[in-house]
C-alpha cells in the first residue's frame, strides 16, 4: 500500500502539535502525523512542566518565550476552540539569584528590549508576594557541617507568566490541525527515511504489525528523544551533539497552609525550580544542579522513568531551605521525563538538514514547551516562504545547523 502527502510530521508531542497548526495554516493541509506511542503526552510532552517565563541570556530567545506567553494567554483566540484543556494559570513567576555579577543587570536589558514586564522585588514586595518563603542568599552546600544564612539576593518578578497543561494544550493543537485537515496516527513507527537524488521522498512506517509506504516531498523530525535516531535513518546526522538527558521531578503534597499562592519559583542560587500545581495543594520541583544535568540515556525506550531517593532527599531539603514551613509530611510522588539537550550550546536546532526537504527540531534541552508556538511558525516561514498562523520577530536563521554555539551568561538550563 502506498499512499502521497503533502509534508509528514513524525511526533506528536507539543512541538509537532504546534509545526502541523502552522503548516496547515499556512495552506499545507495534506499532512500526515506519525506517532509511535498510542496516545497523546507519552513522551517529553506529557512530563514538562510547561512553565511559561521569559528570561534567557539571548535577546531573541526571551522574544521568542515572550511571544509564545502571549499566545498562551490568549489561547482561546489563537486556537478558536470554544472549549479548551490547556488550562493556563497566570502564577507569576520569580527568578531568585545572587547580586553579584552583571546577570541582573543583563537580564533587565533584554527584558526592555523584547517587550518583557518584569521588576526587581524590594524587601517589602518579596514578603508581600512570597511570605512563606526564605531568602537566603548564600548557596546550600549539603555536605557542609553547619549553613549560615545570608542577606543579598535578588528576586526578578515576571508578573505574567505561569504554567499549562501539557498534554490538554497539545490536545488542543491537535484538535485544531486535525481539523484542517492534518491526519494523526497513533502507534506508527518510522522505521525507513526514503529519498531520491538527495532529497526526501517520504517514509516507510510500521503500524500494528504491517509496513506501509508513505511518499511526501516533505519530512519533518520533531521526535524529540528519539530525534536523532531518526535522522541518522536519513543518513543526515548531525555535527552537534544532542542526547537524551534524564530529567527527575517530585510532587508533593503539602499539608500545611500558606500564606500566599506560590508563584512558579527559579532558584538560580540553589539549582531548583518550584511550581504550583493548578489546585493549590501540590508542589512540583526539580533540579538543574549540575550532578542532576548531565545523566545520558543510550535508549530513550527505556530508562528508569522514577527519581532516586537521592535525588528525592537532595530536592526536599533545598525546598524546605526556601520554604521553612515546608514540611516533611505529605504525600510525595516522582517521575522522571527525557530532555533533548544539545550539548553544545543547550539551544535547539531549528533547520533543514543536508538531505534536502528533511527538517528538523531538536535539542531545546528542557525549554521546548515554552518556545513550541514560536517554533511552529518559524518552520512554516522555511518551509513553505509564509507565515502561517501569526508571526514572528525571531530571526529565521538563529537556530540554524553548524552555527557558532550561543554562549550565554549563565549555564545549564537557563541559557
Amino acid at each position: 500500500m502506498v499512499a502521497t502527502y503533502d509534508g509528514i510530521i513524525v511526533g506528536a508531542g507539543v512541538m509537532g502539535a504546534n509545526t502541523a497548526l502552522q503548516l496547515a495554516s499556512a495552506g499545507l493541509t495534506r499532512l500526515l502525523m506519525l506517532e509511535k506511542a498510542p496516545g497523546v503526552g507519552f513522551g517529553s510532552t506529557g512530563k514538562s512542566s510547561a512553565i511559561f517565563r521569559q528570561t534567557y541570556s539571548h535577546y531573541e530567545t526571551c522574544l521568542m518565550a515572550r511571544e509564545s506567553l502571549q499566545i498562551i494567554r490568549n489561547w482561546q483566540d489563537f486556537t478558536g476552540l470554544k472549549s479548551t484543556r490547556a488550562d493556563f494559570r497566570n502564577s507569576g513567576v520569580v527568578f531568585l539569584l545572587s547580586q553579584e555579577g552583571r546577570a541582573v543587570e543583563e537580564v533587565l536589558s533584554i527584558h526592555r528590549r523584547a517587550g518583557v514586564i518584569s521588576e526587581v522585588l524590594d524587601a517589602q514586595a518579596r514578603a508581600r508576594l512570597m511570605p512563606d518563603f526564605s531568602f537566603c542568599s548564600a548557596y546550600l552546600d549539603l555536605d557542609a557541617e553547619a549553613h549560615e544564612c545570608q542577606e543579598g539576593l535578588t528576586a526578578i518578578y515576571e508578573p505574567e507568566g505561569g504554567f499549562a497543561d501539557p498534554v490538554g494544550t497539545t490536545e488542543d493543537l491537535l484538535e485544531v490541525a486535525r481539523g484542517l485537515g492534518v491526519e494523526l496516527r497513533f502507534k506508527a513507527r518510522v522505521t525507513q527515511v526514503l529519498q531520491s537524488g538527495g532529497r526526501v521522498s517520504g517514509v516507510e512506517v510500521e503500524q500494528d504489525g504491517n509496513l506501509e509506504t508513505v511518499h511526501a516531498p516533505l519530512v519533518i523530525n520533531c521526535a524529540g528523544p528519539w530525534a536523532m535516531g531518526l535522522n541518522e535513518l536519513a543518513g543526515v546526522p548531525l555535527a552537534e551533539r544532542i542526547v537524551p538527558i534524564r530529567a527527575q521531578k517530585l510532587a508533593k503534597r503539602h499539608p500545611e497552609r500558606l500564606r500566599a499562592p506560590l508563584p512558579v519559583v527559579n532558584d538560580l542560587i540553589n539549582g531548583i525550580n518550584i511550581r504550583p500545581d493548578a489546585t493549590g495543594t501540590q508542589i512540583f520541583m526539580s533540579s538543574f544542579r549540575e550532578h542532576h544535568s548531565h545523566e545520558e540515556v543510550p535508549d530513550p525506550d527505556h530508562y528508569n522513568d522514577w527519581a532516586d531517593a537521592p535525588f528525592r532527599e537532595e530536592v526536599l531539603t533545598l525546598a524546605h531551605h526556601r520554604i521553612p514551613t515546608f514540611q516533611a509530611r505529605g504525600e510525595i510522588t516522582s517521575y522522571a521525563g527525557l530532555y533533548t539537550v544539545n550539548l553544545e550550546d543547550n539551544h535547539p536546532v531549528i533547520d533543514e538538514t543536508e538531505l534536502q526537504g528533511f527538517f528538523i527540531l531538536c535539542g531545546f534541552s528542557g525549554h521546548g514547551f515554552k518556545l513550541s508556538p514560536v517554533v511552529g511558525m518559524l518552520i512554516a516561514q522555511k518551509v513553505l516562504g509564509q507565515w502561517g498562523r501569526g508571526k514572528t520577530d525571531v530571526p529565521l536563521n538563529f537556530f540554524d545547523r553548524n552555527r557558532d554555539p550561543l554562549r550565554s551568561f549563565w549555564s545549564g538550563f537557563f541559557t
